[in-house]
């Protein structure tokens, strides 16, 4: 009993978007290209190939060394800068959710992450210098 208790509250320390970022990464790791694209909105899909995404993906995971080496954390609004809070809320109203993790060398990888009806979709990502997170981002 007491091990499943572990268990479960392990579980609630990752927010559910840091858990479908994590995912992502994963299954971009094992180089499945459809489970990766069930991660994204069809539109950020129809910007960036898959197969190039997967790969870059990949690489990520693999310059840090671990998926959980990625350090992904979500941002909640106090963190983030507020003309960001501003913006994602005019797009998205209050189903988004910021994460951020390490991307190998001086970047840092956002991601927004947004709930739907049925689940969670990412629809935004971009690779930022650490600089330009701890400047315009935090």
């Amino acid at each position: 009993m007491l091990v499943s208790s572990v268990f479960l509250l392990t579980g609630c320390f990752n927010p559910a978007s840091v858990s479908v970022v994590e995912d992502m990464y994963g299954q971009a790791l094992m180089e499945n290209e459809a489970a990766v694209a069930a991660y994204f909105s069809e539109e950020f899909l129809s910007e960036h190939p898959i197969e190039e995404l997967v790969e870059e993906l990949a690489a990520q995971v693999r310059s840090v060394e671990g998926v959980k080496l990625l350090n992904a954390i979500e941002l909640t609004r106090k963190r983030l800068n507020p003309e960001i809070v501003e913006e994602l809320d005019e797009m998205y109203e209050e189903r988004w959710h910021y994460v951020v993790n390490d991307a190998g060398g001086e970047d840092i990888m956002t991601w927004v992450v947004l709930k739907t009806s049925s689940q969670y979709e990412i629809v935004e990502a971009e690779k930022v210098t650490n600089e330009y997170y701890n400047e315009s981002i935090k």
